[in-house]
C-alpha cells in the first residue's frame, strides 16, 4: 500500500517538474516595409506554486496522523513538508527565478539582412537565416528564425516573405529535426 503512494508521489512531483521546465513559448511576429521583427516570450507558470503549497499542507497534515502510530513521523513531517514548503517560498519569492522563468527577447532585421528561406515540410515552420552586423561590432552575427504558423498557411506565409526578399535570395524546401537541448 504505501508503495502506491509513492508512486503516485513520484508521477505528481514528475509533472510538476517537467511543467517548470517545459513551459510554452509565446511568440509574435510583424511584419513591414523595412523588415520584420520577431518577439518570444514565457509567461510565469502559476498552478506549480499552488500545488506545492497545497502539497506541503495535505502531507503535513497526513505526517501528524501517522505521528500518532508512531513518533518517529514527526520529523518526516519536518524533513518532507517542510522541504515542500521552502521549496514554494524559494520559489514564490525569488526574483532571479521568474525572471529565468519569464524571458523576453525581440529581434528586429531588414529585408536585405535575410540569407536564406526554407519551408519546412515536417513541421509547421517557415525559417529563415540571416546574417548580420551589430552596432559597435566588426564580426557578423548569423542564425535562423522559425516562424510558426499552421499547415495550410506555410506556402503562403513563405510567399508573402518572399515577395520582400531580395531577388538572390534563395528559397529551399527541407526537412527540420527536433533540436535536443
Amino acid at each position: 500500500m504505501a508503495n502506491i503512494f509513492v508512486y503516485i508521489f513520484f508521477i505528481l512531483m514528475l509533472s510538476v517538474v517537467s511543467s517548470m521546465t517545459h513551459q510554452r513559448i509565446n511568440c509574435a511576429y510583424r511584419f513591414s516595409e523595412s523588415g520584420l521583427e520577431h518577439c518570444e516570450w514565457k509567461d510565469f507558470p502559476k498552478w506549480p506554486l499552488t500545488f506545492l503549497k497545497w502539497l506541503a499542507g495535505i502531507t503535513a497534515i497526513l505526517f501528524i496522523f501517522m505521528a500518532t502510530i508512531d513518533p518517529s513521523f514527526l520529523l518526516g513531517a519536518l524533513i518532507g513538508p517542510g522541504g515542500v514548503g521552502l521549496t514554494y517560498l524559494s520559489m514564490a519569492y525569488s526574483k532571479s527565478y521568474r525572471e529565468m522563468h519569464a524571458q523576453y527577447h525581440c529581434y528586429a532585421f531588414k529585408w536585405d539582412e535575410l540569407t536564406q528561406l526554407a519551408i519546412v515540410t515536417n513541421r509547421e515552420i517557415v525559417e529563415f537565416k540571416y546574417s548580420v552586423t551589430q552596432e559597435g561590432r566588426d564580426h557578423i552575427t548569423s542564425g535562423g528564425v522559425n516562424i510558426f504558423c499552421k499547415r495550410k498557411q506555410k506556402e503562403s506565409v513563405a510567399d508573402f516573405i518572399k515577395s520582400y526578399l531580395s531577388p538572390g535570395v534563395p528559397c529551399i524546401k527541407t526537412k527540420a529535426d527536433v533540436p535536443q537541448y
